[in-house]
């Protein structure tokens, strides 16, 4: 269908609007499926409103001094999709800028009328919202991209793990399927991107485990570099820091597992987290009280022994580039900026991010490597605006549908997955890894538990519990106050939720007391 440049093959498993349009040139190909006799919005004009994140086309078609990235792979596959269906134009949203801004992003486009068609949203993280359309009936349909007999032929989901189903990339607490993804992370979400001339210098081993982390950070403190460059999100704490997410949240939630598992099955659900923070598990007046405390405790030490005063207002990047940073904390996103960094003068290396085990706490389960990646995380997930839908007519649903249908066509990933060289892996079967990181991902990860600690259940109630952290960790609050606060804005984000998704709560039990008393202990 496309001539590809060869690659290893292998299954994965596991506000001013600025905006661009696209045209649609190019000699015609002969695509498989059974797309030839569906017609768009009865062949009146559609426009769709596209924010694709990380996979959004660069305005440069060559690399230069200022702009060194180049990623064209998407507009010629949308090109492609508007050949097919010649009423439907594409304009990129690409004034939605940083991760810390898209909630305000968002509902300023859909108060000024121009509410994206596909926007990416992290998932379920503003599911309370009422922003997206749910997509378990589409998700049943065809795909009609792909060939008879073919994965995702009578339904679309088969083209996808499981395992993908049960994260809030895709599914909300009602376990409604929200997001459609595209792409995933390369083993890991994030890494740590490290100096390798610091660790020949120091004989230093990758740390596999928290506790072999904090020993490496010591050593590499008192020899006088940096240890760790936080990303910017995590240079100030907050409840939902990188730490609790992927390196002690997991094995904190397993070790509780008989609390939250309400069908047995091993692995953590969106409606179970809640649930389980509805009654109770999470909570400090809760059963595991030390527990939290403990996890929230190892944060506090990377915050206070770690990480050096001021991060938050430092700029590491000349730090990183001049040998005086250890460890640069970030996303496999870096990966395509790391390797045109021209500034940094020594050999980089990447490590997955080190889980916790009972070495570090009682209140932790151990775990295995295995070798290659195991369930690979989303990376690219994307939604389908309800408000769009609602705003434009049904044939904004139709083309949107089929705009992402053809988009989770292999070989389209795999065009996209090849020019971006080791930032992702396909989100479907079939696809390629890079050849850039075929042995990294080949080589010994940690088999993360499929749960994790609740961050917060929505991100304004985050936001909230994030403030009383970071007061617990500067002494304005002992651990008492940070502890009912906690619990009281995690209490009223699960209501929230609750509400927001219309969840029967009928055979739960309410785990929250508002007159508790936290000064035991």
């Amino acid at each position: 269908m496309h001539k590809l440049l060869k690659r290893t093959m292998a299954i994965v498993i596991g506000a001013a609007l600025c905006l661009a349009g696209v045209g649609c040139g190019g000699e015609k190909e002969t695509i498989s499926g059974g797309w030839n006799d569906i017609v768009i919005n009865e062949g009146k004009p559609v426009t769709l409103l596209v924010d694709l994140n990380g996979l959004l086309p660069t305005t440069n078609t060559e690399p230069t001094e200022q702009q060194p990235i180049v990623f064209r792979s998407i507009q010629d596959i949308t090109d492609e999709f508007c050949e097919m269906f010649p009423n439907v134009t594409v304009r990129w949203a690409y004034n939605k800028k940083s991760v810390g801004d898209w909630a305000q992003w968002m509902t300023t486009q859909i108060a000024s009328n121009e509410p994206p068609d596909i926007v990416m949203m992290h998932g379920a993280e503003y599911a309370d919202r009422g922003w997206f359309i749910g997509l378990d009936d589409i998700l049943q349909e065809p795909n009609v991209f792909v060939e008879e007999g073919e994965r995702g032929s009578e339904h679309w989901k088969d083209m996808f793990p499981n395992y993908m189903w049960t994260s809030d990339m895709t599914t909300d607490a009602a376990g409604n399927t929200i997001a459609v993804p595209v792409m995933c992370y390369p083993g890991t979400a994030t890494a740590y991107f490290y100096n390798k001339d610091i660790f020949e210098e120091l004989n230093l081993s990758i740390p596999r485990t928290w506790e072999e982390f904090k020993n490496v950070c010591k050593i590499i403190q008192d020899a006088g570099y940096i240890p760790v460059a936080p990303w910017s999100l995590n240079a100030e704490a907050n409840v939902d820091t990188w730490d609790i997410q992927f390196s002690l949240g997991p094995t904190y939630a397993k070790a509780i597992q008989d609390q939250w598992d309400y069908d047995k099955n091993g692995y953590m659900t969106q409606d179970e987290m809640l649930r389980a923070v509805y009654e109770g598990v999470f909570y400090g007046q809760g059963p595991n009280r030390d527990n939290l405390m403990s996890m929230y405790g190892e944060v506090r030490y990377k915050y206070e022994n770690i990480l050096q005063t001021g991060a938050a207002n430092t700029d590491y990047e000349p730090l990183w580039n001049q040998g005086k940073v250890a460890m640069m904390e970030d996303g496999m996103w870096r990966i395509g900026t790391e390797n045109v960094n021209a500034e940094r003068k020594f050999e980089y290396g990447i490590f997955a991010t080190p889980l916790a085990d009972s070495k570090t706490s009682e209140y932790c389960a151990d775990f295995e490597f295995g070798e290659g990646a195991y369930n690979p995380p989303i990376a690219e997930s994307f939604n389908i605006c309800k408000q769009a839908v609602e705003k434009k007519g049904e044939g904004q649903l139709q083309a949107a549908k089929l705009f992402l249908m053809w988009l989770t066509v292999p070989e389209n990933i795999n065009r996209m997955v090849d020019e971006k060289a080791g930032e992702y892996v396909g989100a479907v079967y079939g696809t390629i890894i890079p050849a850039e990181i075929e042995d990294y991902i080949r080589g010994e990860f940690a088999r993360t538990p499929s749960c994790q600690w609740t961050t917060g259940v929505t991100v304004a109630t985050q936001s909230s519990m994030s403030k009383s952290f970071q007061y617990w960790i500067a002494g304005r609050y002992d651990d008492a106050r940070f502890l009912a606060s906690y619990d009281k804005k995690l209490y009223e984000g699960a209501q929230t939720m609750i509400s927001a998704l219309n969840i029967d709560t009928r055979g739960w039990t309410n785990g929250y007391d508002p007159d508790y008393d936290y000064g035991r202990g």
